[in-house]
């Protein structure tokens, strides 16, 4: 498909730069906005127990005074964590003297976390450009998922966006090695899925499709058994550079390879906290899911646009899957569709089958949002095709208005995320209905007590403050950002002993019954944070 559009006629390539320096710009400004999420200290202890062990190997003489209070390497419960994101921003964090000055180390995170997703961003467009041969559609493509709001806030903070962001950027080498089978393109795909299982380990259904790739591309061939390794020695390059960076980037590997990988698998299946979850309405154990937990999560926390597209664009290319038998495809652009149809079907039917355990929505599988939005431009490519048809026929009249309602979607959603900020994560959109607070987790991060702390000092003088929270961590977490003046006036009390109750709504949908209630924030019309001062 070649649409065009009037913008890009002018100079493509330029608007295409101004587009992508226009989301830099605007990541750049406001990274510093959002609050600390639940687990990010966590992550940042799991990169310093690394750093202590690593530093007790290679560098002996290096004892920081903060490793002193560190737990050691052999009794950590969490040294199973990948640290290919961690480990690198503790450092830089050391590096730039950041020590024990906290503002300034999650600051580095976001937006080192943004600059990353952005570069995902620009994979993105390759991958949608390429397929489709128009860079049109692959600037929608890069709308699509920025403008998708969710996913705009989780950015900057989100761990789960970090380990997409990786995926969108294997995705882009997998396709790469497909088409050249190149030693160079085997190397580059091996090294960005060693990047995505060291980051989680969930990844390593991408080198297991690779290997079933391989087997279907050498069956397709008219003597598949003759030469065989010269056919199948691409994919050795690429699994022995996926083995080798894996082991490398993953120093809980180093002892026992095999032995850590598959305890690492197993624990992260099926994770050893059972959460309570609230689900249409009921709490449940994020450890009994229902089936249908991740799909509707989808459906109500993606723009309705993008829903549409997507269920076209999946019925079109099941439609070529079935069209083509026992082939499967017909030629490489059929091949990218069913490589996008796998990873979007493959991880999704795992967690269901293998009943893994969920909880804050459908986070832990949002890569799976890359392949959604990348079959969903193939049903939007298909309706703006009927452009290309006589001036005066209905499929192009359809096809213009279709135009006319993706950039009215766009500039909608575009506005939510704009009068949302910072809160973009709490998004629901018309299928989740008026109560959506009352059946659905709100801010589970906890990234709004920054606003109801700053809320406090600003309005209360007195030397000592005495806070409580429906949950403490992200209270604490969020108190970092607090000037140094101010931190040291308040303090954690019992409800009995407190000036002040704040509270996320996290496992207590129902309205409290605190008379005096003095800040709150509300996204479209739900409410996700109250302070309520008690005396």
């Amino acid at each position: 498909m070649k649409a065009k559009f009037a913008m890009f006629l002018v100079n493509p390539r330029l608007f295409v730069s101004a587009f992508f320096l226009c989301y830099l710009a605007i990541g750049l400004s406001v990274y510093k906005d959002y609050g600390i999420s639940w687990d990010e200290p966590t992550h940042r202890q799991i990169a310093m127990v690394n750093a202590k062990h690593l530093a007790a190997i290679f560098l002996p003489g290096f004892h920081p005074p903060e490793f002193a209070a560190l737990p050691s390497w052999t009794d950590y419960s969490a040294k199973q964590y990948g640290i290919v994101f961690d480990l690198p921003m503790y450092i830089a964090e050391r590096l730039l003297g950041y020590n024990g000055h906290m503002p300034e180390a999650y600051y580095l995170r976001h937006l080192c976390a943004f600059l990353l997703f952005y570069v995902a961003v620009f994979f993105f467009y390759l991958i949608v450009r390429n397929r489709f041969d128009s860079r049109p559609l692959g600037i929608t493509g890069c709308l699509f998922l920025i403008l998708t709001p969710r996913f705009f806030a989780e950015s900057f903070y989100s761990k789960d966006l970090i380990f997409m962001s990786l995926f969108v950027i294997s995705i882009y080498f997998f396709l790469r090695y497909l088409n050249r089978k190149t030693l160079g393109s085997a190397f580059l795909f091996g090294l960005a899925s060693a990047l995505l299982v060291d980051q989680r380990i969930t990844g390593v259904f991408v080198p297991c499709l690779a290997a079933g790739m391989a087997g279907i591309e050498t069956f397709k061939t008219e003597h598949p058994f003759q030469k065989l390794l010269n056919k199948l020695f691409p994919l050795l390059v690429y699994l022995l550079s996926f083995l080798s960076f894996t082991i490398l980037f993953w120093p809980y590997l180093w002892d026992s390879p095999v032995q850590n990988f598959v305890s690492a698998f197993i624990k992260m299946n099926r994770f050893p906290i059972s959460y309570d979850v609230l689900y249409l309405g009921k709490f449940i154990k994020s450890t009994a899911v229902p089936w249908h937990y991740v799909p509707l999560w989808i459906m109500i926390t993606t723009p309705l646009l993008y829903i549409f597209f997507f269920l076209l664009g999946f019925f079109l290319v099941i439609r070529g899957v079935i069209g083509s038998g026992l082939k499967l495809y017909s030629n490489d652009k059929e091949r990218e569709d069913f490589l996008f149809l796998l990873n979007f079907l493959i991880p999704l039917v795992a967690v269901i089958f293998l009943n893994s355990a969920l909880y804050d929505g459908w986070r832990h599988v949002y890569f799976i949002y890359a392949p959604f939005l990348l079959i969903a431009m193939t049903g939007l490519a298909k309706v703006l095709g009927g452009m290309e048809k006589g001036k005066a026929s209905r499929p192009r009249r359809a096809a213009i208005g279709a135009l006319a309602v993706v950039v009215l979607s766009i500039t909608m959603t575009a506005y939510q995320i704009i009068r949302a900020h910072p809160f973009q994560n709490v998004y629901f959109n018309l299928l989740a209905g008026n109560n959506a607070g009352e059946n659905f987790e709100l801010d589970y991060w906890g990234l709004s007590f920054r606003r109801g702390l700053e809320y406090v000092v600003r309005n209360d003088g007195r030397p000592v403050i005495k806070l409580a929270a429906n949950t403490i961590a992200p209270l604490i977490n969020n108190a970092v950002f607090l000037e140094k003046k101010d931190a040291g006036r308040v303090y954690l009390a019992d409800l009995k002993q407190a000036d002040y109750f704040l509270t996320n709504y996290r496992w207590h949908p129902q309205p409290y019954a605190y008379a005096h209630e003095v800040y709150s924030v509300t996204v479209d019309n739900i409410k996700i944070l109250s302070v309520f001062k008690l005396r």
